[in-house]
């Protein structure tokens, strides 16, 4: 709440610097009002309201080795927030450093200062596609298959050699069982969901996924287009019972991702003990 109103804040400053021809006060206004508009869409996110239905990309796919599965990618949309934030912190940072360096009362870039202001706006420029490349470059791309014989988790990255590409089947998971990555910040801290498989004997190989161990494979619900609870269940449910194994062959396997209503998600969260949260 406080993020979104102090966003609308920050929209009606962009509104009067732009009218005071400032164009420096209206790109720090605006990149604060973005910044903030993001921030506050994650912590909506945080708080369960996100993934009110199936997700378009989820579709059943089709391998030669092992038949047909259902196919949950990566998400996109992080990379391209995060690439959001850095660049709009990029540019605030440029133009509070401009302004600790000009007297009280003056603009920070008016329009008639464009012809003289070449160099600064070219370093800034720069520094801020740099930041904004960033997130592209460490995020991972790939998907998680689900198919009647096994789990096949396949991960690529742009800065890094070679393609991370696992299949464990169903007969091997020991056990399936819901954990979490936590990242720990001053204010605060992130958990997010993991899904670990118990596979006797695994090995993580290189390029290996970071979450991975010895007899622990990991599928990173967190990062995967699917609602980590409703995947988490399914995933359960196949290693369970081989009798419904078969059920992610068919057309309608991508059905059996579609989550819960929200309603129905908060009653049934509601039930549970907070000490017991895990998502």
């Amino acid at each position: 709440m406080f993020c979104t109103g102090f966003g609308l804040v920050a929209l009606f400053w962009t509104v009067d610097d732009w009218r005071a021809d400032d164009l420096g006060a209206t790109a720090l206004a605006l990149s604060l009002t973005v910044m903030m508009t993001i921030v506050a869409a994650g912590m909506f996110e945080r708080a369960g309201f996100h993934r009110f239905g199936l997700h378009p990309r989820i579709r059943q796919c089709r391998d030669d080795v092992h038949g047909p599965g259902i196919e949950i990618p990566y998400v996109r949309i992080l990379p391209v927030q995060l690439s959001v934030v850095l660049s709009c912190i990029t540019v605030s940072g440029a133009f509070m450093i401009r302004a600790s360096n000009r007297p009280d009362g003056a603009m920070l870039l008016g329009r008639h200062e464009l012809p003289y202001s070449g160099s600064f706006i070219a370093w800034t420029t720069c520094a801020t596609v740099v930041m904004g490349a960033l997130p592209f470059l460490i995020h991972p791309r790939g998907s998680t298959r689900l198919h009647a014989d096994g789990i096949r988790r396949r991960t690529t990255w742009l800065v890094r050699r070679g393609v991370s590409d696992v299949f464990v089947r169903w007969d091997e998971i020991q056990e399936v069982a819901a954990d979490v990555y936590t990242v720990s910040g001053r204010g605060a801290s992130t958990h997010n969901p993991l899904i670990r498989l118990h596979v006797p004997g695994y090995e993580p190989t290189p390029p290996r996924v970071a979450h991975d161990k010895p007899d622990s494979f990991t599928v990173p619900a967190y990062v995967l287009v699917s609602d980590p609870n409703t995947l988490l269940g399914l995933i359960d449910r196949l290693h369970g019972c081989p009798e419904d194994r078969h059920l992610v062959t068919t057309p309608e396997a991508p059905e059996l991702l579609r989550p819960l209503p929200v309603r129905e998600r908060l009653r049934i969260a509601r039930k549970i003990p907070r000490q017991q949260w895990e998502w």
